[in-house]
């Protein structure tokens, strides 16, 4: 490798390094599984400096350790990309519900509202697996339509939940009223 392109691969596996580090101890979730292109980018820039030769054994062997450590992380990355692989039930323009993760929990779904790249956690809930929802950002609710586990068996239908701290009660029965859907406590 020429100078320039060692140096080049270094501040590339650098940048990504940040970036992605910056990600993930702040919690975000990039839309577009943009996540995950960041870790490869960051994984296979890693693997890479393997290629970085210098005259000095000492630098080699650093380059070597470094490389063969992202490596092992590329490994526990294929892992955890397939244990943490979200499904999209359905979305909006403004927002997108997906399945979660086998390793989160017990949750059916979650609300994630899209701003930018970003995908921001709205709500959780438990027990549904909707086909599509439709969001009413006025009384801060949510119609969902889809499977509803009901303790033995999943039945089709509609519900109206909250979306935010904002829900309304009051209005999300006069709304089910409204639209004839059966609004339980």
């Amino acid at each position: 490798m020429n100078k320039w392109q060692k140096i080049l691969l270094v501040a590339f596996h650098a940048v990504m390094l940040v970036l992605f580090l910056f990600m993930v101890l702040k919690g975000l979730q990039l839309r577009w599984r943009l996540g995950y292109v960041l870790f490869w980018m960051t994984a296979l820039s890693g693997c890479a400096v393997y290629f970085i030769r210098g005259k000095k054994r000492c630098i080699n062997t650093i380059s070597w350790i470094y490389a063969f450590c992202w490596i092992l992380l590329s490994i526990a990355g294929i892992i955890f990309t397939f244990l943490t692989f979200d499904a999209v039930y359905c979305e909006t323009d403004k927002y997108i519900m997906k399945e979660p993760s086998v390793i989160i929990g017990f949750d059916s779904a979650i609300l994630y509202e899209k701003k930018g790249l970003l995908e921001v956690e709205k709500q959780r809930y438990k027990f549904v697996h909707p086909k599509s929802f439709t969001p009413l950002d006025s009384i801060g609710a949510i119609v969902i339509y889809g499977d509803f586990y009901n303790g033995e068996t999943t039945e089709d239908g509609v519900a109206i939940l909250p979306l935010d701290d904002s829900f309304d009660k009051e209005k999300a029965k006069e709304y089910a009223l409204n639209q004839n859907i059966e609004y339980g406590e």
